[in-house]
C-alpha cells in the first residue's frame, strides 16, 4: 500500500474557506461578549447577594478557627473540655472570652444606680489588701517605718509614724522585732495601712509636696522636657472636685512608694471575668474605593457564570463549522456533556474544596498565633480563579476525544501512556490550584478519573479516518 500524503487543502471537505472561519470566529466572540454583558446587567443587580454567598465559605472556615482556638484555651486552661460548654462552642458558635473588671468602677457604678440599696454597707474597693505585702519582708517593712532609717524618705516616715496612735506603734515595732510575719501579723498591718490611706490631708502634708508637684520649668524645658508625672493630675483633680475613693488611691501610691522595694507593685485592683460572645467575622476591606470595586467584581462573576452557557454554545458552534459534516451531530453531545463537565468542576471547588483547603491553610494560623483577617480582594480573587480552573480542567475528557478524532491520538496511545498523563495531571493541578497540597491533590484525583472516562468516551464513540489523510483510491483499497 503506498503511503498517504497529507492535504494541501485542509478545509476541502469542510463548509467554509479559511476566511469564512475567521469571519466565523469574529462572530462567535462578538455575540459571546454582548452575552456576557447582558449576564453582567442581571450579575450587578445581584451583586450584594453574590458577595455574601461567595464569602460564605471563608466566615464558616473563619468562625470554625475560633472555635477550635477557644476549645484549645478552655482545654489548657482547665485541663479538660466542659461537656457542659462544648455544645455553647460547636451549636451556637460562642467562644469565651476573658476581660478584667475594675470592681471600684462596678461600685461606682452601683452607687449613681441604687444609692439606696448600698446604704450603710462599706465598700473598700481601692483599701490595702494580704496581696500588696510580702509576708516573709514584712518585718523589714515595719522596721523601716518604726526607725524610719530611710535617708531620703526619712522625714515622709516620721509623718506617717506620728500618724500611728500608741496601740499601732506598738504592733509595728513588735513585728520589727520578729523574723517572720504571720496571716494575724499581715492583718494587723493591713488595718494599719488602710486607716492612713483614708487621711484626707496626706497628699497635702508638706513631705509628700515633691511627689505630687508639678515639675520645674527651665530655660530648656522644651528642648529637654521632663518625664510626665501622673500624680500631679491626680492631685489637681483632688483639689478641684474631692473625692474619696480617688484620694485613697493617691496615698495608697504614695505610701507604697515608701517602701517599693519591700511590697508589691502597686497597680489597680482588676478582677478577671470570663465572657462568652457570639464569634461573628467579616472579610475587610482596606480602602474606601475597594467595596465598589467587590461589588463591580461579584457583578462580572455573576454575569459570567450566567452567560456560561451561552458562551460554550457559540464556542461549539464554532468548532462545528470546522468539522466534516458526518461529525457534527457530536456537537449536540459534547455541548451537555461540556457544561455538565464544567459545571461539576465549579460546584466540586465550592462546595467540597474550599473547606478543607482554608482548614489546611488556617492549621499555619493556628500554629503561629496569627488570627486570619483576610482582605475580601483577595478572597474572590481566590473564588474566582479556583473553580474556574477547576471547570475549565474538568473538559479533560472531551479534549481528549477530539485529539483522538483527528487523529493525534489513539485509545492505545492513551491507555499506554497513563503513568505520564497521570504526572502532567498532578503538573497541572499545581499550576491551577493555589501554593496548598490539598487544593492540588482535590483536584488531581478527580482529573485522573476523567482521564480513563476519556478513555471510555472514545471507545464509546468510535470516530472516521483522520481527516489529516486522503481516503484510499479504489486501486489501494483493492489490494
Amino acid at each position: 500500500m503506498a503511503a498517504t500524503r497529507p492535504n494541501e487543502n485542509l478545509f476541502e471537505q469542510s463548509r467554509m474557506s479559511f476566511g469564512e472561519h475567521l469571519e466565523e470566529l469574529r462572530k462567535v466572540l462578538v455575540r459571546s461578549v454582548m452575552g456576557i454583558a447582558i449576564g453582567c446587567i442581571f450579575g450587578f443587580i445581584f451583586a450584594n447577594q453574590t458577595v455574601e454567598f461567595l464569602t460564605e465559605p471563608l466566615n464558616k472556615a473563619i468562625g470554625q478557627f475560633h472555635i477550635k482556638q477557644a476549645e484549645a484555651r478552655l482545654v489548657k486552661q482547665n485541663g479538660f473540655l466542659d461537656p457542659e460548654a462544648s455544645p455553647w462552642l460547636k451549636k451556637d458558635n460562642l467562644a469565651p472570652e476573658t476581660v478584667f473588671v475594675d470592681p471600684g468602677e462596678f461600685v461606682r457604678m452601683l452607687r449613681q444606680v441604687s444609692p439606696d440599696f448600698l446604704a450603710g454597707i462599706e465598700l473598700n474597693p481601692y483599701g490595702f489588701k494580704a496581696g500588696h505585702f510580702f509576708p516573709e519582708k514584712l518585718p523589714q517593712l515595719c522596721q523601716r517605718l518604726s526607725e524610719q532609717n530611710s535617708v531620703e524618705d526619712n522625714e515622709r516616715l516620721a509623718w506617717l509614724w506620728n500618724q500611728l496612735d500608741a496601740n499601732e506603734r506598738a504592733i509595728v515595732t513588735q513585728l520589727a522585732t520578729q523574723e517572720f510575719a504571720n496571716p494575724a501579723d499581715v492583718q494587723a498591718i493591713i488595718k494599719i495601712f488602710d486607716r492612713l490611706s483614708r487621711i484626707e490631708e496626706l497628699s497635702d502634708a508638706e513631705p509628700f509636696q515633691e511627689k505630687v508637684a508639678p515639675p520645674k520649668g527651665g530655660y530648656l524645658s522644651w528642648l529637654f522636657p521632663t518625664e510626665n508625672n501622673p500624680l500631679v493630675k491626680v492631685k489637681e483633680k483632688l483639689d478641684t472636685e474631692f473625692d474619696v475613693d480617688l484620694n485613697r488611691r493617691l496615698n495608697r501610691v504614695l505610701i507604697t512608694s515608701l517602701f517599693a522595694d519591700l511590697m508589691p507593685e502597686v497597680r489597680k485592683d482588676m478582677v478577671p471575668i470570663q465572657m462568652w460572645s457570639r464569634v461573628n467575622v467579616q472579610p475587610q476591606s482596606l480602602t474606601a474605593i475597594e467595596p465598589f470595586m467587590i461589588w463591580v467584581k461579584a457583578g462580572l462573576i455573576l454575569g459570567t457564570v450566567l452567560a456560561s452557557p451561552w458562551v460554550f454554545f457559540q464556542l461549539w458552534t464554532f468548532v462545528a463549522a470546522g468539522l466534516y459534516p458526518q461529525e457534527q451531530r457530536y456537537i449536540y453531545v459534547f455541548l451537555p456533556i461540556s457544561m455538565i463537565l464544567f459545571f461539576s468542576g465549579v460546584c466540586l471547588a465550592f462546595f467540597f474544596v474550599f473547606e478543607p483547603v482554608l482548614t489546611f491553610l488556617f492549621t499555619f494560623n493556628a500554629q503561629m498565633g496569627i488570627s486570619p483577617q483576610p482582605r475580601i480582594t483577595e478572597w474572590l480573587n481566590f473564588v474566582m480563579f479556583l473553580p474556574i480552573g477547576f471547570g475549565i480542567a474538568f473538559q479533560l475528557p472531551l479534549v481528549m476525544l477530539f485529539l483522538n478524532r483527528i487523529g493525534l491520538f489513539s485509545i492505545q496511545n492513551y491507555l499506554s501512556k497513563w503513568r505520564i498523563a497521570i504526572m502532567v495531571i498532578f503538573v497541572v493541578s499545581m499550576m491551577l490550584t493555589p501554593a496548598d497540597p490539598i487544593s492540588m491533590i482535590l483536584l488531581a484525583v478527580p482529573l485522573t478519573g476523567l482521564y480513563f472516562l476519556g478513555i471510555g468516551l472514545c471507545k464509546w464513540l468510535p470516530g472516521s479516518n483522520n481527516p489529516f489523510e486522503e481516503p484510499p483510491t479504489t486501486s489501494e483499497a483493492a489490494m
